[in-house]
């Protein structure tokens, strides 16, 4: 297959999907890593898209993100990987021993474990991927909330885990996002069903963490589940200078993006 090809292939899949890993491109194409890999950075040197560990990301990333164009969560774990941890490590702060904590959906908690490693806490989720990475002498005690189960996803929703949730009060829920609006303060993900499930967690905890990395500002999703000022704090990787930083912000990095 000629590279101007492949170029074009891979545009239509970035189209579809709105984020495309190496490891599928590879497979879809029946090539070598390092054709994919030469190949995305011609199209970034275009400005056409945005490489991110283990895939690429359309630059202008117009596509509203929806059960047909998220992507499967074993593909999201190494992007952004640098972010999530600084956002983790601040979120570790605010854990303590004795603490009944829900973890979210999604591959941004994952920092959390090794911190949480040798912390006494009521640990309840919904997120399998998270409980396979889980350290062995993790020392508290975990709840997985079951229900009708996404395997693209990983984790659990619906009315029965709905009806789980009721049974639990939270010290502290640590949520996920697939994006927010600065302006209408909108906290979005892409399926309403895992949104109602970050609605009734929200609820029952008594202080709202929301973990996310700065792409997120320039993402919109089809369901709206929160407000910013819902949550005590926001923890972010980094931000940009040209917006204003609500109150409950906590970055990382002050250097703009």
């Amino acid at each position: 297959m000629l590279t101007e090809e492949r170029l074009v292939r891979i545009m239509d899949q970035l189209r579809e999907k709105n984020f495309v890993s190496i490891k599928d491109l590879m497979e879809r194409l029946d090539v070598s890593r390092s054709s994919i890999m030469r190949d995305l950075q011609e199209l970034e040197e275009q400005q056409l898209i945005r490489r991110v560990r283990g895939g690429a990301s359309l630059v202008d990333a117009p596509a509203l993100l929806t059960r047909y164009n998220e992507p499967a969560v074993m593909f999201k774990e190494d992007t952004y990987k640098e972010a999530k941890q600084m956002i983790c490590a601040q979120a570790l702060q605010v854990i303590h021993d004795g603490d009944c904590i829900f973890i979210d959906s999604g591959t941004t908690p994952l920092g959390l474990l090794e911190g949480l490693r040798h912390k006494d806490v009521e640990l309840v989720t919904s997120n399998t991927y998270l409980l396979q990475k889980l350290p062995l002498d993790f020392k508290g005690q975990i709840y997985l909330l079951g229900g009708e189960f996404s395997k693209k996803y990983d984790t659990s929703y619906g009315s029965m885990t709905l009806d789980l949730i009721e049974h639990f009060h939270f010290d502290a829920c640590f949520m996920t996002a697939n994006g927010v609006d600065l302006d209408s303060q909108e906290v979005m993900v892409f399926d309403p069903n895992v949104g109602g499930i970050k609605k009734a967690v929200l609820k029952r905890s008594e202080r709202a963490y929301l973990m996310i990395d700065a792409s997120k500002l320039y993402t919109k999703a089809f369901c709206t589940w929160a407000h910013l000022d819902q949550f005590t704090s926001v923890f972010m990787d980094s931000f940009p200078l040209k917006e204003d930083r609500p109150n409950n912000f906590i970055v990382s990095k002050e250097n703009a993006i």
